[in-house]
């Protein structure tokens, strides 16, 4: 397969998966799997919404600045994942597990990007 072939297959694969995940209904999931599946999305979503700002906000031109919000994110990081683990300890159905999880994860990216959509001043 040629370079440009691949791409291209790589491309339908993505749309296709894209196209799968805004076809579920997470208004009213139909079980477990498809709760964990919206909790999962809820969360890509925020984190790339955090992504944005926090980009943004390393490329202030204030070095001191931006290297103060590249410390505190990783510590920000690091709680979260000490957090999400925390939550998993008191779930009782494995099969709910993951779907605790990402609500919890998806709940604190969520109340981040607040955090340093204000420091950017938006």
């Amino acid at each position: 397969m040629t370079r440009r072939g691949c791409i291209a297959a790589c491309l339908l694969v993505a749309l296709t998966w894209n196209a799968c995940a805004l076809a579920q209904n997470c208004d009213k999931p139909g079980g477990v799997p498809e709760m964990t599946e919206c909790a999962t999305l809820r969360l890509r979503a925020a984190e790339r919404e955090m992504a944005n700002y926090y980009g943004i906000l390393l490329d202030s031109e204030d070095k001191d600045f931006a290297k103060a919000v590249r410390e505190a994110q990783e510590a920000w990081m690091r709680w979260r994942e000490a957090e999400a683990k925390l939550v998993e300890r008191t779930v009782n159905d494995p099969g709910l597990v993951l779907y605790t999880r990402r609500t919890q994860e998806a709940q604190m990216t969520e109340d981040r990007v607040k955090d340093l959509r204000s420091l950017a001043g938006n």
